[in-house]
Parts: C-alpha cells; structure tokens; sequence
C-alpha cells in the first residue's frame, strides 16, 4: 500500500522518480507495428506485443470463468461450508479493477510515451491490461490451488494430530508447499512478460506497470483471505456407519430371583 501511495505520488507531482521513469521508457521503447525479419530485435518485439497481449480481458476472463465454475462446483459436491466464497471473491476482485483503475487514470490524466497520445478524459497510470493480468491470472492460481486442496486426500504428514497423538475428525485441507512455490514463480513469469511487453512496445511507461502492480496486491489480498478462511473451516464429519449390533447379554439372576 505504501508502494502504491508513493509511485502514485512521484506521477502526480512530477517527482524524480516519473523523471527516471521516462527517460528508462524511452531508451526501451519501440513503437509502430511489429517489425517483420529474423533479427533479435525482430523477435524481441513480437515476443513483447505476444506478452502485452496476454493482459486484455479476452484473454483473462476465460480461464478465469473457468476456474470459478470449477472451484465452485468441487466446493459443494465435498459439502465445503464456505464453497462460495473463493470463487465469489475471485470473481469481484476482476470487477474491481476497472472500478478502481478508470478514475485514477482520469483523476491524474498521465500522457502516454511517444506514438500513444492521451486520450479525452482518459490517462495511462495505472495500467489496466497490468492490472487485469495480475489479479485476473492470480485468481486463477489461487483457486486452483482451493480446488487441489479440497479434493485430494491429505498425506499423513499433512493432518495435524490432538493431544492425545490421534488425527482429528475432519482436518481442514491444505495446499502442498511445492505446488505453492512453482505457481507463485509461474504466476511471476507470467506478469513480468506482460508488463514488459506493455513497456517494451511503448502502451505504458515502466511505473504505470508498477502501480497496477501495487493495486493488484491489494485485491488479491483479499482472495487470499477468501481461500485461508474456506479452507480453516472443517468439513462438516460424516455420520458413522452403523453395523449389525451384538446381542446384549441377558443378567444373570441373583439369589433372590430364584
């Protein structure tokens, strides 16, 4: 959050940090179309208009549909008591994004870098398709890993022990740690050639990608909260099965029934 005041901050006001920030976006830069060949150049640039890309709705919104659906049908079909609430809160923090971004951008009016002029009553910090692709794709992540944890069975190791050295009844699921590592890196990979390729092709400067990134923190935060809370509430147990019942023992007659 303070990230996000103090980038906010440097654009609106000019500061050294907007100063810096444009003189590295225009020694980076390359505007126009794709350039067509097989130099390094050549290739670079498609690779960044390919990664820019990958941070428009049309392609955010479709895995994330996806995920949603799927995390909430797992959910209810292993009686999860907040089943709804990760996919609910995946689901408006996207909504979230144009809600926040278009004001800022409209409030602090920033001019593009060179050969994308300012639109009316528009601006480009923070970046939408940056912000798009980060919580849009750090939802998806995040409910994988929701719909991983319900719906395979623990490991031994994994379920937590009483007191008195046995597992409880019904240990809430969780996330295997290596899993969480190589989604995170992937999750990184994958914003970093977004926000490169937006910088790279001249669609924004390097702090408007910094500051949807601090945004995004901020909402999926809440994601993440969404998915500890869902998954720390157990399972409701189910119902012991009941055998055949042994016969019960008739009283063997005392002195004075006989």
């Amino acid at each position: 959050m303070l990230l996000f005041l103090l980038v906010t901050w440097q654009v609106a006001a000019h500061g050294p940090l907007r100063a810096l920030d444009e003189r590295l976006s225009h020694d980076t830069a390359r505007h126009g179309a794709v350039p067509s060949g097989y130099s390094v150049s050549a290739l670079v640039d498609v690779l960044a208009e390919f990664g820019a890309d990958f941070g428009g709705v049309v392609a955010v919104l479709p895995p994330l549909a996806v995920t949603v659906a799927v995390a909430a049908w797992c959910g209810y079909r292993v009686r999860l008591r907040l089943w709804w609430l990760p996919p609910l809160t995946a689901a408006l923090a996207l909504g979230a994004v144009p809600a926040l971004v278009a004001p800022l951008k409209a409030w602090l009016g920033r001019p593009g870098p060179d050969g994308a002029p300012i639109a009316s009553g528009n601006g480009y910090y923070p970046s939408g398709h940056a912000a798009t692709a980060a919580v849009g794709y750090g939802a998806v992540l995040l409910l994988i890993a929701f719909t991983r944890a319900i719906t395979r069975p623990p490991a031994p190791s994994e379920v937590p022990m009483t007191a008195s050295g046995a597992p409880p009844a019904t240990a809430a699921p969780t996330v295997p740690r290596t899993a969480c590592w190589w989604g995170t890196a992937a999750l990184t990979c994958l914003n970093v050639g977004v926000g490169a390729g937006l910088v790279r092709r001249g669609y924004h400067w390097p702090l408007d990608v910094l500051g949807s990134w601090c945004l995004s923190a901020l909402l999926l935060s809440c994601v993440v909260w969404s998915v500890g809370r869902a998954l720390s509430v157990n399972r409701p147990a189910p119902a012991p099965a009941r055998g055949p019942q042994p016969p019960r023992a008739s009283p063997t007659p005392g002195p004075r029934d006989r």
